[in-house]
Formats: C-alpha cells, structure tokens, sequence
C-alpha cells in the first residue's frame, strides 16, 4: 500500500471555516472523482492548538491506493493537475509525505 500525508497550510485571509467548507466541498472531489486507482482518502482538519503554540499546517489529508504503479498513475492524471492548480485558490502552503504507518496499539 501506497500512503501519502499532504499538509495544507490556509490562505491567511481565510477564516478556518471557509478553508475547511473549500477543501471538502471543492477540492476534495477533484481527487476523489478524478483518481482512478485512489482507494482511500480522508481529511483531517485542525480545531484547535495547545495554549503557547502555533499551528504549523491546517489540516492534513491522507490518501491511500493499492500500489506505486496505481499512485504515479493518478498523479499522471488531469485530476492531479487540477488539483494541484487549485490548491492556490485556498492555501498559502501545502507539502506531501509518503508515509508508513505502524499501529502500537
């Protein structure tokens, strides 16, 4: 399995609401209807931070698909490009991580 974090930092003129009804309601739909091969995909959006401390990205999304073949596959795609020229609409940085996840417990 192929697992990619992708951080997303909001626009500062962005209210954390607007950023989240933008990222749900109109980017998420470009992976999640343009990715062929995608089989997972979930969006993580922070609320709030511990007193003291900055929030140093908005939200995370985690996107899942069976193989690297089936991962450069979508990345290939119009929806990628899409989705990539949308993020300028609604962040001011963003930054993806392959991953592997470990369950402790």
């Amino acid at each position: 399995m192929v697992r990619v974090h992708i951080w997303l930092r909001k626009k500062d003129e962005m209210s954390p609401q607007e950023f989240r009804e933008y990222w749900l309601n109109h980017h998420a739909p470009i992976a999640r209807d343009g990715y062929e091969k995608l089989t997972g995909y979930r969006v993580d959006v922070v609320t709030r931070v511990p007193d003291g401390q900055e929030t140093p990205y908005d939200g995370v999304a985690v996107l899942t698909w069976d193989a690297r073949e089936d991962f450069s596959a979508d990345m290939r795609s119009e929806a990628a490009a899409r989705g990539t020229e949308d993020l300028q609409n609604f962040t001011s940085a963003a930054g993806l991580l392959f991953v592997e996840e470990t369950v402790v417990k």
